[in-house]
């Protein structure tokens, strides 16, 4: 029996980096990759498809596990025709899920039968919430045996620098899916990194792009990391794990989060940072706070942070996995 882990290459950005973050640990564990690159599989006829999906997959044998990290960003279309093709090996399968693109998307809602058809030819499935869970039972999904996430990791070996209390606020996001930085009118500076975009409000101050590790070096020296979402993504956020939460935890800052949000427990549980209703009371909060408060917050992130920057939360995941997969439960 091995256990094997499908993998996206060739994209940019979160989606690829959390995918890889998670192929990498499960190396580590013994685990082999079934690397996928993102292209657009329309350019195929169904033959050279059928030759992509063979030399994917060409190291399986029945009685192996397969955890499928989904979407893989090919399409809807692509997805099901690599779980087809999976399915011929009577092989145990888990799915991954690590985003659902029709609840994402409003506009794609119409892809949700066929997502949910998707989930409920695994074995088990591996969710980012109990919320998301909930959301997808109602929505058809059958699956009975499920694996909690909680939390995403970001392994580093990156030391963290001392953190020192300034009234600034971290976010990695582009202006253009995150309204509420152009709006940015608080007396405590926004500092946004990666943006190309001209004319943001006077305390927005540009960062430049940084790598993950080059990010969370810069992090480490102090301030808070925002967790947010623009209005039309509220929902959302309370069934997914936001990868830029462990960014922030693994270079040992406390986070500002919406109330609501589905790491909300863990959060507030381990007091990691600001659970708030509103930017404004994260605002004032920070323009009160003695820096005796702050320092406890980043004592207790920094306590809590081995988990996230050794992949503890994806371990566990993946044991946890493999045990279902084998259990009656």
């Amino acid at each position: 029996m091995r256990i094997y882990l499908t993998n996206i290459n060739g994209m940019a950005g979160t989606a690829q980096l959390s995918q890889n973050m998670v192929m990498d640990i499960a190396v580590e564990m013994g685990c082999r990759e079934l690397g996928i690159y993102a292209y657009n599989m329309h350019a195929d006829t169904d033959i050279e498809l059928n030759k992509r999906l063979d030399g994917i997959l060409a190291s399986l044998k029945a009685e192996d596990i397969v955890i499928l990290q989904l979407p893989t960003w090919n399409t809807t279309a692509f997805d099901e025709k690599l779980m087809a093709r999976i399915k011929l090996f009577r092989v145990k399968i888990a799915v991954f899920i690590h985003d659902v693109v029709p609840l994402m998307f409003a506009s794609n809602f119409y892809l949700m039968d066929r997502v949910i058809a998707l989930y409920n030819q695994a074995d088990v499935i591996i969710a980012p919430s109990q919320a998301m869970v909930d959301k997808l039972r109602e929505q058809g999904l059958t699956v009975e045996k499920i694996v909690i996430q909680g939390m995403w990791d970001n392994p580093t070996q990156i030391p963290m620098q001392k953190a020192h209390f300034k009234h600034q606020i971290h976010f990695p996001g582009n202006p253009e899916r995150f309204p509420f930085v152009r709006d940015w009118q608080f007396d405590v500076p926004l500092h946004v990194y990666g943006t190309n975009e001209n004319n943001l409000p006077e305390q927005v101050v540009k960062e430049p792009w940084h790598s993950n590790e080059q990010l969370m070096l810069e992090l480490s020296q102090g301030g808070f990391g925002l967790v947010w979402m623009a209005e039309h993504d509220k929902d959302y956020m309370k069934l997914y794990c936001p990868y830029k939460l462990a960014t922030f935890l693994a270079a040992g800052i406390p986070v500002i989060v919406e109330r609501g949000i589905a790491n909300q427990e863990i959060i507030e549980k381990n007091k990691l940072g600001l659970v708030v209703n509103s930017l404004e009371e994260a605002v004032e909060i920070i323009k009160q706070m003695p820096e005796k408060s702050y320092q406890q917050l980043v004592e207790n992130v920094r306590q809590f942070n081995p988990l996230v920057r050794e992949g503890y939360f994806t371990r566990r995941l993946l044991t946890e996995t493999i045990f279902k997969l084998y259990s009656k439960h």
